[in-house]
C-alpha cells in the first residue's frame, strides 16, 4: 500500500535557496495548519512568519543555536508557540503542545505538496525568540522552522564537516514498524 507522496518524500534540508515563496503557497501552508484537529477545537497555536526583509529577522536569527545557522538562508523562519493557560483540561496532558505539533505537521505536508520544504529546529533560545516575534509572557515556544525551496547542497559541499557529509549521503530511513506499532498490547521493551 502506498502512502501520500508528500509524507514519503518529506525531508528536512540543510540548504535553502534564496528564492521567494509565492504568497499563495504561504497562504496554503497557513490554511493547512489552521484546519488541523485540536482538543475542543481550541486551536491553541500561533505561527509568526518572519521573512528576509522583516525588521525582526536579525533578532530571530540571533536566537538560533550556532548549529542552525544554515536556516538563515531560508526565505521564512517561522516561530510557533501557544498559551498553555488556554489548554484543554483533560488527563493532565499538555494538549496545547500536541495540537500545535499536529498543526505544524499539517503545514509541513502542505508545504511539500507545493514543492516547498520545512526544516523544524529544536536549537533556539526561547526567551530571545519570544522577544523577537512578540509572544507574550506565559506563552511557550514549541518549534522554529525554516520554510522555502530546497537549495543544492553542492553549493556548500566543500564547507561541510565530514560528519554532515556522511549524514547527507545516507538514505532516509525509519525504524521497522514492529519496533513502535503493536496490536492488542504493548510488546516493546519494558
Amino acid at each position: 500500500m502506498e502512502i501520500l507522496p508528500e509524507i514519503k518524500k518529506r525531508k528536512s534540508p540543510l540548504v535553502f535557496d534564496g528564492r521567494e515563496v509565492e504568497t499563495e503557497k504561504v497562504k496554503a501552508v497557513i490554511e493547512a495548519a489552521r484546519w488541523s484537529p485540536s482538543c475542543y477545537n481550541n486551536q491553541p497555536w500561533n505561527f509568526v512568519f518572519v521573512g528576509k526583509n522583516d525588521r525582526n529577522r536579525f533578532a530571530l536569527e540571533e536566537s538560533l543555536s550556532l548549529g542552525n545557522s544554515w536556516a538563515k538562508k531560508a526565505p521564512y523562519l517561522v516561530a510557533v508557540g501557544a498559551d498553555p493557560s488556554k489548554d484543554c483540561d483533560a488527563n493532565k496532558i499538555p494538549y496545547y503542545a500536541y495540537d500545535t505539533g499536529l498543526s505544524v505537521m499539517s503545514a509541513a505536508i502542505e508545504a511539500e505538496h507545493h514543492g516547498l520544504r520545512v526544516h523544524q529546529m529544536a536549537g533556539w533560545k526561547e526567551e530571545k525568540v519570544k522577544r523577537a516575534v512578540g509572544f507574550p509572557k506565559g506563552f511557550r515556544l514549541l518549534v522554529v522552522f525554516a520554510l522555502g525551496y530546497e537549495g543544492s547542497v553542492k553549493t556548500l559541499w566543500d564547507k561541510l564537516e565530514q560528519k554532515v557529509k556522511d549524514r547527507l549521503a545516507q538514505p532516509r530511513t525509519r525504524k521497522p514498524a514492529k519496533e513502535n506499532f503493536f496490536f492488542g498490547e504493548f510488546k516493546g521493551n519494558k
